[in-house]
């Protein structure tokens, strides 16, 4: 029986989401799985499906070895900094003493310390990423350039990169979806996902500033969950500051925020009704947002920073250097002013479709499973 260790519904993160899938087309291929999850405290009494066996506290360090006894088959293990309990989610390593062969999903790479942090923290990362593979078996990295950065790192295992996938979505009427946010008319601007420095909100809020006098018809609307560590540190204080740099930057009316957790059907709702998806992100990870933007019929703006590069094409979007506002705001402005608009629409969900098909990452997952 395999075993995918990580998060997982009811618990609200990106990760369960990816569990959950993980786990569907694994069964829809003849591998049957259970599943071992990690949680906050506040998760550990959620109404978790039947399939969840076994269910971990995040800081409950003999639970994670009392867990690694008793996994004996095969073990997809989800990965990501802060996941996990203990300095920078190292108590992994206690699962990872399971007897049976382990298969280590990276979600994150970090070529540089992240916003805030040093290099000290940097160095522990990378070395906790050594730690791991001298446990598993393999890794699939979601960043394209995984491979490389891991040997760089002195990582000898196999390392197979292998991309989210995205679903068929659906294509209701853009202008419907508009009327029923009460931006009939309005040139779309939308960004969502975990929330916290690094998303780039700042940066994309002086975009906003550099495109509105041109286009006063735009709007940008960010949606997403406050990211639960930083919401457990300093409350919501961090949504209060970016609202406040809204309206020093004289974009205030422009600028809406639904915070929260949405559901699969609430985020497809706005994509579907969004014109252009912006991603000002300095986060060194796989650009899934935009991917599910691009398969909703959304042409991307982004930096060029992590695995976003694999997803947007000039076909379906544009790239500029990190930092550089002007670039941001006349690709957005280009985009949003083009005639070609609904062929580059089309073009991004054909483009997401062929390349990232859930049919196709399934088979990549089982050749690595099968190896």
């Amino acid at each position: 029986m395999l075993t995918l260790v990580g998060t997982y519904p009811p618990i609200r993160c990106g990760i369960a989401t990816f569990n959950r899938d993980l786990r569907e087309a694994l069964l829809r291929e003849g591998v049957p799985s259970q599943v071992a999850v990690v949680a906050h405290p506040e998760e550990v009494a959620l109404p978790f499906p039947q399939e969840v066996v076994r269910v971990v506290a995040r800081e409950d360090r003999e639970g994670y070895r009392a867990l690694a006894r008793l996994l004996r088959g095969p073990v997809i293990l989800q990965h990501e900094y802060g996941l996990y309990g203990g300095k920078w989610g190292d108590y992994v390593l206690d699962l990872l003493e399971a007897q049976g062969p382990k298969l280590v999903v990276l979600h994150t790479l970090l070529q540089a310390p992240p916003p805030g942090l040093g290099e000290a923290d940097l160095r522990y990362m990378q070395g906790l990423l050594r730690a791991m593979a001298e446990r598993a078996q393999a890794f699939v990295a979601l960043h394209p350039e995984g491979e490389g950065l891991l040997r760089a790192l002195g990582v000898r295992i196999p390392v197979a990169h292998i991309p989210h996938g995205v679903p068929d979505l659906p294509r209701p009427p853009k202008e419907a979806l508009k009327r029923a946010l009460g931006l009939e008319g309005a040139f779309l601007l939308f960004t969502y996902g975990l929330l916290g420095p690094g998303k780039g909100l700042e940066f994309a809020l002086k975009v906003l500033a550099r495109v509105l006098p041109h286009n006063p018809r735009v709007r940008y609307l960010v949606a997403g969950r406050l990211h639960p560590n930083l919401e457990r540190h300093e409350g919501r204080r961090y949504l209060e500051r970016v609202r406040e740099m809204a309206e020093a930057l004289g974009v205030g009316e422009a600028f809406l925020l639904r915070a929260g957790y949405l559901s699969e059907e609430e985020l497809y709702r706005l994509a579907g009704a969004a014109d252009l998806f912006l991603l000002a992100s300095e986060e060194e990870s796989f650009g899934q947002a935009a991917l599910e933007a691009l398969a909703s019929g959304v042409p991307v703006v982004a930096t060029a920073v992590g695995g976003v590069a694999e997803v947007v094409t000039p076909e379906v979007g544009r790239l500029v250097e990190l930092g550089d506002l002007e670039a941001l705001a006349e690709a957005a402005l280009d985009l949003l002013e083009s005639p070609r608009l609904p062929e580059i629409r089309r073009r991004a969900r054909e483009w997401a479709r062929l390349r990232f098909r859930p049919e196709r990452i399934t088979r990549a997952y089982l050749e690595v499973y099968a190896q």
